[in-house]
């Protein structure tokens, strides 16, 4: 089943915070709670209000995981550290990296300028959740982590697991237990009910691999990063089934249309227009340059040289 429109819980220790373009999940202990996901900036301040509003003091949440350093995964961060003592941010060691380069929050902050307007624009959220600017230029991570290590929540332990291929510095985690996934922007960008943008911005055959990986963990509480969560064994196992077969369908049409003359230009022009078209909340131009990320890697895992 596809959840949506948090604060919602997904399960007796999982909770959806954020909005739906842009969630963020709770998972609850007896004694304190972690926070998956560092969002946008403006999920910040909601964040804040949805967690008053559950009854949930601010001293409980003790951790702060973020799944990868890409601008709409990280801009709350600093308003956690802020509002919840003694919090702990983890991250890999290559996201912890990124967000000590003052150009990269740079560019981070532009984007989530851009975002902030957009969500406001189409009244996803108030004047009173937008972000304060960032008061130095790097995001601060206290805990290095890697595949193998564990996030412990009261007893309740989420395995880490490496899933390159959207980005180098990508984390999902694995609670076997309670079967509770949380993959990120692992499986693309999804747009309920069906359609997939797949985002193999550093490697394809990395991202379809930890596609499959995740797919084989059985999960029946899946913690997407975009537009919401699923629930049901059945109903994520037909999720992941989906997202490999939209990814292999994404490639194999890259490939065609690069073997019938096209150029990368060309390809990503039309691919870039087709996702705006369905999400609309950055300018065409963002979804043209990262498609042509995309059609530069079909190409790469192909052993085709790109021709703009």
């Amino acid at each position: 089943m596809l959840v949506q429109n948090p604060p919602v819980a997904l399960s007796d220790r999982v909770v959806m915070l954020g909005t739906n373009q842009y969630p963020l999940f709770l998972v609850k202990g007896a004694q304190h709670g972690a926070i998956f996901e560092g969002g946008v900036g403006a999920m910040g301040p909601l964040a804040l209000e949805q967690l008053e509003g559950l009854g949930i003091a601010r001293d409980y949440v003790k951790q702060v995981i973020v799944t990868h350093a890409h601008p709409d995964h990280v801009m709350a961060v600093p308003l956690f550290r802020k509002a919840f003592p003694d919090i702990q941010v983890a991250a890999s060691k290559a996201a912890a990296e990124t967000l000590t380069i003052e150009k990269a929050i740079g560019f981070f902050s532009k984007i989530d300028g851009a975002l902030t307007d957009a969500l406001a624009q189409a009244g996803l959220i108030g004047d009173q959740h937008r972000p304060e600017p960032l008061t130095e230029a790097q995001i601060a991570v206290d805990r290095i982590i890697e595949e193998g290590d564990r996030i412990t929540v009261d007893g309740t332990s989420f395995v880490v697991l490496e899933t390159p291929g959207h980005s180098d510095c990508s984390l999902s985690f694995h609670e076997p237990l309670q079967r509770v996934l949380v993959i990120s922007d692992a499986t693309g960008f999804y747009v309920p009910p069906d359609y997939w943008w797949p985002c193999y911005f550093v490697d394809y055959g990395c991202y379809l691999s930890s596609i499959e990986r995740l797919a084989a963990l059985d999960a029946e509480v899946l913690c997407l990063s975009h537009n919401g969560a699923i629930t049901g064994a059945a109903d994520v196992k037909a999720y992941f089934d989906s997202a490999i077969a939209a990814t292999r369908a994404y490639h194999e049409r890259i490939i065609a249309e690069a073997n019938a003359g096209k150029g990368v230009r060309d390809i990503a022009g039309r691919l870039g227009a087709e996702i705006h078209q369905r999400t609309g909340l950055l300018p065409l131009d963002f979804f043209q340059k990262n498609c042509a990320l995309l059609v530069k890697r079909s190409l790469e895992h192909e052993g085709i040289e790109a021709e703009n």
